[in-house]
């Protein structure tokens, strides 16, 4: 069986490394902290880098040269600042030279069923963004099914890029399977669905790749070697062994076949 649509161009790409934002965005980051971001990023191959709003500039400068792209975080990590501030801080990250925006929505907005507020809040930064790649974050661990959906909808008519489980800094939790396939299924191939959150182990990344994400935002990939650089197993050997391990479990699960009464 072959990859789907929005994985099949990384099918024969050694390991995950393509698909990896690697972040950092822990409030007492240092300048240091972020050099050594940018390096890993650079050594590793990963698709970008996601920082807060004062570290776009010179991550930038760090990578200058490399394939690496930067992706700032607005309105992050409540979502509570408003339409014209989210805005401002999209116009800032693209003037420093971000790639990307990852833009929190309002929460409250979403647990109100102000859609059509969070609709605007995202045409806004998506307008602000210039013809840069906009991830709407939804908190999908703090909405209902029913919020998740309307929530993919917003991005869809705001003509958002992608749609993101998770900041991570949620007490209700990070990216689960479960929300990765329900964004999946609203937006099908006309956005990228962003895992994020609470992502540790290789495993867990190749799980929410099957489940339907296109991009991974973690802080812990540079200890993932076994599925990084040139050397790593190709992504479709990855996910087809991911496969064959849920089925070796089942049938653990399951217990000896019977031979008879």
């Amino acid at each position: 069986m072959g990859l789907s649509p929005w994985l099949a161009s990384f099918a024969g790409r050694p390991g995950l490394a393509p698909l990896i934002d690697h972040t950092l965005l822990r409030p007492e980051a240092t300048g240091a902290d972020i050099e050594r971001l940018c390096d890993e990023a650079r050594r590793f191959g990963f698709y970008a880098v996601c920082v807060n709003g004062q570290w776009v500039g010179p991550a930038v400068e760090r990578l200058r040269g490399s394939s690496v792209l930067v992706a700032a975080v607005v309105g992050f990590p409540l979502g509570a600042s408003g339409l014209v501030a989210k805005a401002a801080e999209t116009r800032l990250a693209v003037a420093d030279g971000a790639a990307e925006v990852d833009m929190m929505i309002s929460l409250g907005s979403a647990k109100a069923g102000a859609w059509e507020a969070v609709e605007d809040e995202i045409a806004a930064v998506v307008e602000a963004a210039r013809g840069r790649v906009v991830k709407v974050i939804l908190e999908a661990a703090a909405l209902d099914p029913e919020e998740i959906e309307r929530g993919c909808q917003a991005a869809l008519d705001a003509e958002a890029d992608f749609v993101k489980t998770s900041t991570g800094f949620h007490p209700a939790g990070g990216a689960t399977v479960d929300a990765v396939a329900r964004i999946r299924r609203v937006v099908g191939e006309r956005l990228g669905v962003k895992a994020s959150g609470g992502i540790r182990t290789p495993e867990q990344a190749l799980r929410l790749l099957a489940a339907g994400a296109d991009r991974i935002g973690t802080s812990a990939a540079a200890g993932w070697g076994r599925v990084l650089g040139p050397e790593a197993p190709p992504l479709e050997v990855l996910l087809a062994g991911l496969t064959a391990d849920r089925a070796f479990r089942t049938v653990q699960d399951q217990g000896p076949a019977s031979s008879g009464p």
